[in-house]
């Protein structure tokens, strides 16, 4: 899996269409902090004034009409992976039976690729359907042209152009070439479908990685091999903040399998990772059989008498008081709750729990010179590549990650 080194222009859109051997890839633009897709036209691919667009590639129609639909964000079990490109070949209107979905590599072009708060089919729900509906405006303005009649006198429907007035119809995989030359049509006149017309989305369809889940494909971080890989255990302290005193390093050496052994100071630059004992061995027996020999003496450091009971008790004593800073104040909630003829006071919490991920916390590197090549199944792609260029000081185009299926909530980086 390859990152695209830059944003595509109109030009180098149409090239990588020719490219593909006549592929049509429908490039569309994705805003960056603000909003997905706004409602800035998009006119013939250029960028519009008053915001930042990265041009992306989400469909892929080739000559023979095989649909291929790009999932841009994290799969951690939550289902995206399907139902977003579900929104799109519904706007496309293309046979779900058609459509091949692949995850898309980590690159700015694809704009937001992280997944969390429940957040990600709400904010690309509309931006996934104008992505379909754009595609198959295109192909229905191509079909119009090559018959010379008006685009109204034609319709889409289950990966074919028809048009109304006669029986000519076309497939899309006949009309990627001709579409593949037509400017990108303005937001404003590509026009949704009625949610009474789906015919995919309220449907049951399974997840598209589910057949190979069930016969053990390597979908996962945990699966990953590259040849020559070491597996390595890390032993941090047990209390946030602490740091290695020492450790009987000399004796996990020689022991069978055992390659590296080393403390890893969580006081130096190495952006959040806590103190603690790397081992790395030729197999993960070899690892945590000799983890399970190591003995560390620990400087537990300031946190060492935290607890549950001592949080709690703060929490108690600062409720009742005044907020040192108020996101909103509307309204008058003192005077509201004088003039109740009932009040109701409580106090809820929740206690602290560990995260005990359905598969373990991974994460596959390959260095070479100033290259390093990642696979983790990870929520935030993106920021675990910047972070990664940043403590190894390389270039952030030095540093590919690829997005693995995640068989976990919290699986994160960082």
């Amino acid at each position: 899996m390859s990152t695209l080194a830059s944003p595509l222009d109109r030009r180098g859109f149409l090239k990588l269409s020719a490219l593909a051997g006549g592929s049509l890839f429908l490039g569309f633009y994705l805003s960056s902090a603000r909003r997905i897709l706004g409602a800035d036209a998009i006119q013939a691919g250029q960028l519009p004034d008053g915001g930042y667009f990265a041009p992306d590639a989400f469909i892929r129609i080739a000559p023979d009409g095989a649909v291929t639909i790009f999932a841009a964000r994290p799969e951690i079990g939550q289902g995206i992976k399907t139902s977003l490109p579900m929104v799109v070949a519904e706007e496309l209107d293309v046979p779900w039976s058609s459509v091949t979905v692949v995850t898309a590599p980590i690159d700015p072009v694809f704009g937001n690729q992280s997944a969390g708060g429940s957040t990600s089919t709400p904010n690309s729900y509309l931006a996934m359907r104008r992505a379909g509906a754009t595609a198959r405006a295109m192909l229905v303005e191509a079909a119009a042209r090559t018959w010379g009649v008006p685009a109204n006198e034609c319709y889409a429907e289950n990966g074919t152009v028809f048009h109304r007035g006669s029986d000519q119809k076309l497939t899309y995989g006949e009309l990627t070439a001709k579409a593949a030359t037509l400017p990108v049509p303005g937001e404003d006149s590509v026009q949704l479908k009625d949610p009474k017309d789906f015919k995919i989305l309220g449907t049951r369809i399974g997840g598209v990685d589910n057949p190979r889940i069930v016969v053990g494909d390597a979908l996962f971080g945990i699966d990953q091999k590259v040849p020559g890989m070491l597996y390595a255990v890390y032993e941090k302290c047990p209390v946030a903040g602490g740091k290695v005193v020492s450790a009987n390093l000399d004796e996990i050496k020689a022991l069978p399998g055992v390659r590296h052994v080393f403390v890893i100071d969580g006081g130096r630059d190495y952006n959040g990772l806590m103190s603690g004992v790397a081992i790395v061995a030729d197999s993960t027996w070899s690892a945590f059989s000799a983890r399970r020999k190591l003995e560390v003496k620990w400087d537990a450091g300031p946190h060492a008498n935290d607890s549950w009971d001592s949080f709690a008790a703060q929490a108690r004593e600062l409720g009742p008081k005044k907020g040192e800073r108020a996101d909103r104040d509307d309204g008058d909630v003192d005077g509201a709750l004088a003039k109740a003829a009932k009040t109701v006071e409580a106090d809820y919490s929740y206690r602290f729990i560990s995260h005990v991920d359905l598969e373990p916390q991974n994460c596959t590197a390959f260095v070479q010179g100033n290259r390093a090549e990642i696979w983790a199944p990870t929520q935030n792609p993106a920021k675990g590549q910047k972070l990664v260029a940043e403590t190894l000081g390389l270039p952030g185009e030095n540093v590919t990650v690829h997005m693995t299926r995640s068989g976990a909530g919290s699986t994160t980086i960082p």
